[in-house]
């Protein structure tokens, strides 16, 4: 149970940092444009993506992982100050980081959660996760408007060291090296799934507080798209958490509102409308969530499984959002969140007739 809470705990702390650091990091790389933020953005997913099959292939214990992607996160901190090339180094070690940190703690998730609390720990794992999302853009955009990206640079140094410090609590857990890379259907439904609720996710989040920034619009309305997406996945957690532990996985609740929050995105333009967007994207990432982990914890190789599943954003990032921001002006970048969005929602039905069958055969309703 120990080892259940730090690793909870050590998400808060990620999402703590990277929410109130990436907003304001993005917004200062406004002026490379949209194409070279879309390619730093691939680059870095491909360094993910990487890392994440190399753990799932290899192995890593968790407590090995915690300490490199901390490491890494203290490395890279002072990065965006050096410029575009900086920026991209920082992209590239801030997402090894981030991927090496959510795959040794969601193993702790797989392996310690009991079979029926499944989606309950995987939605208190996203409540913490949302909270830190909500604290980290006031922290971040205070340190921002005061000390510049020296602030930032801070701030990621000091969490760093705090998730350091909980490192050695994962002891026991780790993911398992695999040779192989087969999976049910179900899983690969999902993954799919997955692919483009994250695209949608991505590039909203990618390319609005740029397209914010080049129309002069307020700090205050990028720092509320991220507090609101937050909220919107805090409270969107238990219930998609609840539903999947109850036997009810409906996949297209969550299509719905991804597909609602991109129709809005090019109008996020003052505070309301930014904190609209920001709740939906969140609420939607918020339901799936859960549903889209459990259902991946059922494999038989646990620690192959969630590894690979996670490389679903990395896909997405390596190939849909810079395809999305090489469409020339932010405006359309945010338009073609509408045409991932309307893909989850077509995969969604199949996928909800077809994960109420699993989970009835895996004896888990």
């Amino acid at each position: 149970m120990k080892a259940l809470v730090i690793s909870h705990l050590l998400m808060f702390t990620l999402m703590f940092v990277f929410m109130g650091s990436d907003p304001y990091i993005l917004r200062h790389a406004h002026v490379y444009g949209s194409i070279a933020i879309g390619i730093a953005s691939g680059l870095a997913s491909l360094a993910s993506f990487s890392s994440k099959i190399a753990t799932a292939l290899r192995g890593l214990k968790s407590e090995v992982g915690i300490i490199l992607s901390s490491s890494l996160i203290l490395i890279a901190s002072p990065l965006p100050l050096l410029g575009y090339y900086g920026f991209i180094a920082y992209m590239i070690i801030t997402n090894i980081a981030f991927a090496i940190t959510v795959v040794s703690t969601l193993i702790v998730v797989a392996e310690a959660a009991s079979p029926d609390k499944l989606g309950f720990h995987y939605a208190l794992r996203g409540v913490l996760m949302s909270i830190g999302g909500i604290a980290g853009p006031f922290v971040g955009a205070y340190l921002y408007s005061s000390m510049g990206l020296v602030g930032i640079a801070l701030f990621q140094a000091s969490s760093a060291l705090v998730m350091l410090s909980m490192a050695l609590e994962l002891k026991g857990f780790g993911v398992k090296a695999s040779s192989g890379l087969g999976f049910s259907k179900g899983w690969t439904l999902a993954y799919l799934t997955s692919i483009f609720l994250a695209s949608s996710f991505m590039i909203i989040s990618t390319y609005l507080p740029p397209y914010q920034a080049s129309l002069g619009i307020s700090l205050g309305a990028t720092s509320s798209y991220f507090s609101s997406r937050a909220l919107g996945s805090l409270m969107g957690r238990f219930p998609g958490g609840i539903m999947f532990d109850k036997g009810l996985a409906i996949f297209f609740l969550p299509s719905l509102v991804m597909l609602m929050a991109s129709l809005l995105a090019p109008q996020a333009l003052t505070l309301s409308y930014s904190a609209l967007v920001g709740f939906l994207v969140g609420f939607s990432w918020g339901i799936a969530s859960p549903m889209l982990l459990s259902l991946a914890t059922l494999e038989s190789e646990k620690g192959k499984s969630m590894s690979l599943f996670v490389t679903s954003w990395d896909v997405a990032s390596m190939t849909i959002v810079p395809l999305a921001g090489s469409l020339g002006s932010y405006s359309k970048s945010l338009q073609s969140a509408v045409a991932t969005s309307l893909a989850a929602l077509a995969l969604s039905l199949p996928l909800s007739l077809h994960a109420r069958r699993y989970l009835a055969s895996r004896g888990t309703r």
